[in-house]
C-alpha cells in the first residue's frame, strides 16, 4: 500500500503562539503518525531558522520541510527545490519602500533580516514568539531571498497590483504580509515533494489555519482547517477540526484514522 503524507502548518496549527507552546497532544500525534509509517512534513511560512526555534524546543522530528511558503523544500537532509524572488523586483520594491517609509524584511536560506526595529516590526516577531532579527537592508545583494515581508497592510492592494508580474502578497494576522514569487505557494512546494517521493496527490493530507494555507488545503486530497482558522480557509477545507487549544491536530488525525 502506498504511503500517506501529512503536511502540517506551524503557527496556529502545530505551534500555539498565543500561549507560546506546542501542546502535548500535537507532539503525540506527530510521533504516532511516524510510528504508523506515514510521512510527516512541516509546511510553513517560516524559514528553516525560524521553524527550528519551535521544532528543536520540543524535539519534534519530521521527514521533511516545505519552508517559506513553498519556496525552499527539504526531504531528509536534501534540498530538493529552491524558488528565490527576482532581484530586479527586490531592488524596485526596496527603493519604493524607502521612499514611502514602509518597513520590510527578507528571508534567506540561513537568515532573516529587517529594515528597522520599529514598534510594528518588533511587535510582529514578538507575536509569533520569534527572535528579533538583525537590521540588514542589503542582504539581497549577496544572498538569494525566498520571501519578503511587510509589516503594514495599508499599501497591500497597490503593491499587489503594481508588482503582480513578479510576486504576490499574502496577509497574516491582519498586520502584515508575506511576499512570495507569483508562482509560489505551499502547494507548489508540496508538488516537488510528491515528485521526489513518487507519491500521489490522492494520499496527501494537509492541515492549516491561515491565508497562506489556502492553496495547500485545496491541493491536498484531504484538506483540514483548524477550528481557529479564518473563515476563508474553512470554506475550502474538506474537514474542520477543533481549535489548537482543544487538541485540534490530534483530533483531525484521529478523524481520518491516521493514528
Amino acid at each position: 500500500m502506498e504511503k500517506k503524507i501529512v503536511f502540517i502548518d506551524i503557527d496556529g496549527t502545530l505551534f500555539d503562539h498565543e500561549h507560546n507552546r506546542v501542546h502535548q497532544s500535537t507532539v503525540e500525534a506527530i510521533n504516532k503518525l511516524r510510528e504508523n509509517d506515514i510521512y510527516v512534513f512541516v509546511a510553513s511560512g517560516r524559514s528553516r531558522i525560524m521553524a527550528l526555534q519551535v521544532l528543536d524546543r520540543y524535539d519534534i522530528k519530521v521527514d521533511g520541510y516545505v519552508f517559506i511558503n513553498g519556496q525552499y523544500v527539504i526531504y531528509k537532509d536534501e534540498v530538493i527545490y529552491k524558488n528565490p524572488i527576482s532581484k530586479e523586483f527586490l531592488q524596485k520594491f526596496i527603493t519604493e519602500c524607502e521612499q514611502v517609509g514602509e518597513d520590510y524584511g527578507f528571508m534567506t536560506e540561513h537568515d532573516y533580516t529587517v529594515s528597522s526595529h520599529s514598534d510594528r516590526v518588533v511587535e510582529s516577531f514578538v507575536n509569533f514568539k520569534m527572535k528579533i532579527p538583525d537590521i540588514n537592508k542589503e542582504i539581497f545583494k549577496t544572498d538569494d531571498v525566498f520571501q519578503g515581508l511587510i509589516f503594514d497592510l495599508k499599501n497591500i492592494d497597490y503593491f499587489n497590483d503594481k508588482y503582480k508580474d513578479y510576486v504576490k502578497f499574502i496577509p497574516w494576522l491582519g498586520k502584515g504580509a508575506d511576499i512570495v514569487p507569483k508562482n509560489g505557494s505551499k502547494a507548489n512546494g508540496i508538488s516537488y515533494v510528491l515528485k521526489k517521493l513518487g507519491a500521489k496527490r490522492e494520499n496527501v493530507y494537509a492541515i492549516g489555519d491561515s491565508y497562506n494555507d489556502i492553496e495547500m488545503i485545496k491541493f491536498a486530497n484531504y484538506g483540514i482547517a483548524m477550528g481557529n482558522a479564518n473563515d476563508t480557509l474553512k470554506k475550502v477545507a474538506d474537514y474542520v477540526t477543533d481549535d489548537i487549544t482543544k487538541d485540534g491536530l490530534y483530533k483531525a488525525m484521529k478523524h481520518y484514522k491516521l493514528i
